[in-house]
C-alpha cells in the first residue's frame, strides 16, 4: 500500500454543479432572496486534511515464475487462527502472536501456508489517508452529516452531500444544518484494529471543528456503530462531564447513549414513503414485487421491513453478483449470508444458494413494481431507466438517480420517492437520539417509531401536495404555504419545501454582521 503523494489531487468532477441544479431551479420558483441564495450557493467551511498511521504486517499472495524457486520451502504451522486475518482482496493480516504460537518458516521474506500457497511478508508502514469534513450549512441549527469511508470520496462529492443535507435536515424539520466527511480508503483493507486506529486519529483531527451543538457527525458508508464508538471516546477522553459528549456523534449502540431503532431508521422511513405512496393510490402493499440494489444498512433494512409489510423481493444486486427469485427472496437468510458468513470476506450477496444468480446488468430488467437502488449515486443512468419495469422508483441511497436518469423516469412516467425524503429517516432518528442524549432520557423502540412514522408521513404528504398544487391543511400538516400554483416533479417540489423552510429561519433571524 503506498503513501499518498503530498498534495494529492482531487478527482475533475462536477459533482456538486450537477447536484445544485434543482436547488437553482426552485430557488427561481420562489424568488429565493439574493443574499440567502448566496448563503447556500457554497459551503461555509470545506476542511481538507490528512491522517497518519502504521499499519500492521500483512501476507501478500505470491504467484508466478518467481515463486517457483520457493517450492521446497517448508509449511508453517500456526495453530492460532486469531493471528492471521483474511482480508477480502487476498491478503492476510499477519499479528506478532503467530510469530510467538507457530512453527515459522521464511525465506527471503516468503513464507508458505498449509493449504494456501505462498507469501510474501509485507512489513506494517505508516500511510497517510486523505480526510475531509465539509460543513454546507447551519442556519436551521448545528451541521449534521456522515462519514464515509470509501475509495472514491472527494471535496467535490462531500460538497454535494452536505448541501443535500441541509435540504434533508429542512425536509424533515429537524433542527440541523448539513455537513458530510470522511476519509478515502476502503476499509474492507484493513484490520479492526487498523480501522480503529484509523477513526481514531481522524476525530484526533476533527474535534477543534465539531461538538454536540456544533457540529454531528453519523454513520454513512463504509461506517457504522462501532466506528462511532471510537470516535466518541476519542473525543470526550479526557474531559470531565463526558457524559454532557454523548451527543457529539449519532447511530451509537443503544448501549453507549445510542437511541432504539437507528439501526434501521433509513429503511424504516423508505418503507413508510412506499407505504403512503401506496396508501395514496387506494393499492396495498401486499404482494408488491420490489427488487434492490445494495444490501448494506438501508437496503436490508427497507427490504426486511417491506417484506413485513408483505411486500416480496425478487432480486438483489450489490458490486459483486446479483440474485433473483421471483417467488420472492428470504431476506433473513439472506442477511445472515452476507453479515454471518465468516467466509463472505466481501459480504456480497453473491454466492448466496437460496436464489438464482444473474448477471448484475440484467437485474435492472427484473419484473417488478418498486426498484429501490441503495448504494452509491448515480446508479440509475439514461439507459437504466429505460429498462426498468417498475412504476415506482424509491430512492434510499444518496443522488442515485442522474440527470438524464430522471428525464426518462418522467418521460416514462414512473414516479420517483426522492432521497432527500426517501432516506430522510436516518437523520431524523439520529435527531431523537440527539435529543435523548441532552434528557438524558431512553425512549422504546415503538416511541421511536411511531415519532419517526409520523414525521416522515406528513413531509411525504406535504410534498406531494406541492407537487399536485393541492394546498391542504389536516391535523398533520399544512401545505397551504407552500403550494405555487402549478404542478412540480417530486425532486423539484421537495426542494421547494426545503428552501422555503431554510428562507423562513434567515427572514426571521436577519444576518450577522
Amino acid at each position: 500500500m503506498e503513501d499518498a503523494p503530498l498534495l494529492e489531487r482531487e478527482p475533475e468532477t462536477n459533482i456538486f454543479g450537477e447536484s445544485m441544479v434543482v436547488f437553482h431551479t426552485a430557488a427561481d420558483l420562489i424568488g429565493l432572496a439574493p443574499r440567502i441564495r448566496l448563503e447556500l450557493e457554497q459551503p461555509d467551511y470545506e476542511h481538507i486534511f490528512y491522517i497518519t498511521t502504521q499499519l500492521q504486517d500483512r501476507l501478500v499472495p505470491f504467484r508466478g515464475e518467481a515463486a517457483a524457486a520457493y517450492e521446497r520451502l517448508p509449511a508453517s504451522v500456526i495453530p492460532n487462527r486469531a493471528a492471521i486475518t483474511p482480508l477480502f482482496n487476498g491478503k492476510l493480516i499477519l499479528r506478532p502472536e503467530a510469530l510467538r504460537s507457530g512453527s515459522i518458516h521464511v525465506q527471503d521474506g516468503t513464507i508458505r501456508l498449509a493449504d494456501q500457497g505462498l507469501y510474501r511478508i509485507q512489513p506494517g508502514a505508516f500511510v497517510r489517508f486523505k480526510a475531509y469534513r465539509v460543513q454546507h450549512n447551519q442556519a436551521r441549527g448545528p451541521y449534521k452529516g456522515g462519514l464515509r469511508f470509501h475509495k472514491a470520496v472527494s471535496l467535490d462529492l462531500f460538497n454535494a452531500l452536505s448541501a443535500e443535507m441541509t435540504w434533508k435536515t429542512a425536509i424533515a424539520d429537524v433542527p440541523f444544518g448539513g455537513a458530510k466527511g470522511g476519509i478515502r480508503m476502503d476499509p474492507r483493507e484493513h484490520s479492526k484494529e487498523e480501522l480503529e486506529a484509523i477513526s481514531l486519529r481522524y476525530m484526533y483531527r476533527l474535534k477543534q471543528l465539531i461538538g454536540p451543538n456544533v457540529d454531528i457527525p453519523a454513520p454513512d458508508v463504509g461506517t457504522n456503530a462501532e466506528v462511532m464508538a471510537w470516535l466518541l471516546r476519542q473525543y470526550s477522553d479526557g474531559e470531565r462531564e463526558r457524559v454532557n459528549h454523548r451527543g457529539v456523534v449519532t447511530g451509537k449502540d443503544v448501549r453507549i447513549g445510542g437511541s432504539e431503532g437507528r439501526v434501521k431508521a433509513t429503511g424504516q422511513g423508505l418503507a413508510y414513503c412506499i407505504e403512503e405512496w401506496y396508501a395514496q393510490r387506494g393499492a396495498p402493499l401486499a404482494g408488491a414485487r420490489f427488487i434492490v440494489q445494495g444490501f448494506g444498512n438501508v437496503g436490508s433494512a427497507a427490504a426486511e421491513i417491506l417484506c413485513r409489510m408483505g411486500a416480496r423481493c425478487v432480486a438483489v444486486q450489490d458490486a459483486d453478483g446479483a440474485i433473483y427469485d421471483p417467488n420472492g427472496i428470504d431476506v433473513g437468510a439472506l442477511m445472515a449470508h452476507v453479515n454471518d458468513n465468516p467466509q463472505n470476506l466481501r459480504r456480497s450477496v453473491a454466492g448466496y444458494s437460496g436464489a438464482q444468480a444473474i448477471a448484475r446488468d440484467d437485474f435492472w430488467s427484473v419484473d417488478a413494481d418498486i426498484c429501490i437502488p441503495a448504494a452509491l449515486g448515480d446508479a440509475i443512468t439514461g439507459e437504466v431507466a429505460e429498462r426498468l419495469k417498475a412504476k415506482l422508483v424509491a430512492e434510499g441511497a444518496n443522488r442515485p438517480t442522474t440527470t438524464e436518469g430522471d428525464k426518462v423516469l418522467a418521460e416514462r412516467g414512473i414516479s420517483v420517492i426522492p432521497d432527500i425524503i426517501g432516506n430522510a429517516g436516518g437523520v431524523t432518528v439520529s435527531y431523537y437520539e440527539w435529543i435523548q442524549n441532552k434528557r438524558m432520557e431512553h425512549w422504546t423502540e415503538g416511541e421511536v417509531n411511531a415519532r419517526l412514522e409520523r414525521a416522515i408521513k406528513s413531509n411525504y404528504r406535504l410534498i406531494c401536495d406541492i407537487a399536485e398544487d393541492r394546498p391542504r391543511r389536516s391535523e398533520d400538516h399544512d401545505s397551504t404555504g407552500f403550494v405555487l400554483g402549478k404542478r412540480l416533479p417530486m425532486r423539484l417540489a421537495a426542494m421547494v419545501l426545503a428552501l422555503k423552510r431554510i428562507e423562513a429561519h434567515y427572514m426571521l433571524e436577519g444576518f450577522s454582521q
